[in-house]
Formats: C-alpha cells, structure tokens, sequence
C-alpha cells in the first residue's frame, strides 16, 4: 500500500492572492469589549466632561 499525502500547501498562495489579501475594515468607534473595568468607568466620566464643556464653549 502507497504512504498517504500527510500535507500540501501547494496553490494555497495563488488562491488567497485572486482577489487580493485585504485588511480587515477598521470601525471609527471600536468595542470597548474586553476593556479594563476601570478605565471604562473612568472614560464614561470623561466623555460627559468633555459634553459639557463643548456646550458650555458653545453658548
């Protein structure tokens, strides 16, 4: 009995290049997922600072 094929990489290259390698697309506002607890908190505060001096600066 032959030995069996274990592995190929052959015409994987050519494959993946026929319509090009993209980049992911990246997002303007990316998840906080997964981001520590503490700067969250912190960030959420932050945001609503900067809110309220961008309306104060408005008026």
């Amino acid at each position: 009995m032959a030995k069996s094929k274990n592995h190929t990489n052959h015409n994987q290259s050519k494959k993946a290049h026929k319509n090009g390698i993209k980049k992911p697309k990246t997002h303007r506002y990316p998840s906080l997922k997964g981001v520590d607890p503490k700067f969250r908190r912190n960030h959420k505060h932050a945001l609503h600072g900067t809110a309220r001096a961008l309306a104060a600066a408005k008026n």
